[in-house]
């Protein structure tokens, strides 16, 4: 775990937002990421999570340029140090450039044209500088994969400025891939992209959204459309062991107060899973990685099948029982958006 977050610092979440209902199938599983955003709270970080197409706020761009003209790493000249010397020492009208090629940068870059119009990199320096001047200690920058983005040449120019390159965390999240068992042949095949409404009534937002969550974000989410949602995938685990767990625990109520039976080896199993959910909370939100959610409520359903079906030997450990059905209902529902089906009985 870093410094900042055995801190407990100040994080500023930059999502780009789109809505759900136009939005491209290439970004839908970018859509989902907000679950990085309750993650993090989760474990006690102060998060603010902004689109980076928010204009409020903003700080005023040609004050902050003339606060940084002084620094040694601002310079005006006529073309950049690594095209060629400035030759041109008596031309008025110069360009302003930053020296991130001293910061791992392929060369210095334009903070603004001799024509007095400012560059987005001058721009973006002034929010993130902006940000930190705030009290934020990182800065973590979600972008979808057709974000084509310039993460080296803009952490070099807040290293210019004093900053360091892991205060900044560049994610660029990877799309779906679609699949589906081909009957004719008995195979999986890859599909094309389908429409997002298509996709949605194939197998169901739940679906979309767990396994879209399911794999670390920088690599592709595969999705089975033949089999997402349907019983034994890890989806319909999931929910269905808290469904038992909620349909166990109403007639288990009349049992409470009964001879108490010493614990299943499972049922031990099941809660040390229990109890280690606060430490991989912790872990997914120092590696921004919600997958470690997913597949510990995995490994949680699957042992509270086993244990659900063993209750027929000792009467069921209520306190156990409704922290197993807790425990699924907050991960799924208040961390990953995801339906917990509850009985009705």
């Amino acid at each position: 775990m870093t410094a900042l977050f055995q801190e407990k610092s100040k994080i500023w979440l930059s999502i780009i937002e789109y809505s759900l209902a136009a939005i491209p199938s290439n970004y839908l599983r970018y859509s989902f990421i907000t679950a990085i955003k309750s993650i993090l709270e989760k474990c006690n970080y102060l998060v603010s999570a902004e689109s980076q197409n928010c204009k409020e706020n903003l700080p005023n761009i040609q004050i902050f340029f003339q606060s940084i003209q002084t620094n040694n790493q601002v310079y005006q000249a006529s073309m950049s140090r690594q095209i060629a010397a400035d030759l041109s020492a008596n031309i008025e009208l110069k360009d302003w450039f930053i020296k991130t090629a001293d910061f791992g940068d392929e060369y210095d870059r334009l903070l603004q044209h001799r024509d007095g119009e400012f560059t987005q990199l001058l721009e973006d320096i002034a929010r993130y500088h902006q940000i930190f001047q705030q009290g934020y200690q990182k800065i973590i920058l979600l972008r979808p994969s057709t974000y084509m983005g310039y993460d080296i040449q803009l952490t070099a120019a807040m290293q210019c400025l004093g900053y360091t390159k892991e205060q900044f965390q560049f994610i660029v999240v990877q799309p779906i891939k679609l699949y589906a068992f081909h009957k004719a042949n008995q195979k999986i095949h890859p599909l094309p992209d389908l429409a997002t409404e298509e996709l949605i009534s194939a197998i169901g937002m739940d679906a979309l959204r767990w396994y879209s969550l399911r794999v670390p974000l920088t690599g592709v989410a595969p999705i089975n459309i033949s089999t997402a949602g349907q019983p034994d995938d890890s989806l319909y685990r999931v929910q269905s062991a808290h469904f038992r767990c909620c349909t166990v625990l109403q007639q288990a109520k009349q049992e409470i107060g009964a001879e108490v039976c010493p614990p299943l080896p499972i049922a031990e199993k099941l809660d040390s899973l229990l109890q280690a959910v606060p430490q991989i909370l912790e872990h997914s939100a120092n590696e921004i990685a919600p997958h470690l959610v997913v597949q510990h409520l995995e490994a949680i359903s699957e042992i509270c099948h086993q244990w659900l079906d063993s209750l027929s030997l000792t009467p069921p450990d209520y306190a156990l029982l409704l922290a197993t059905k807790q425990t699924i209902f907050d991960l799924l529902v208040n961390i990953l958006n995801v339906t917990a089906p509850e009985s009705s009985n």
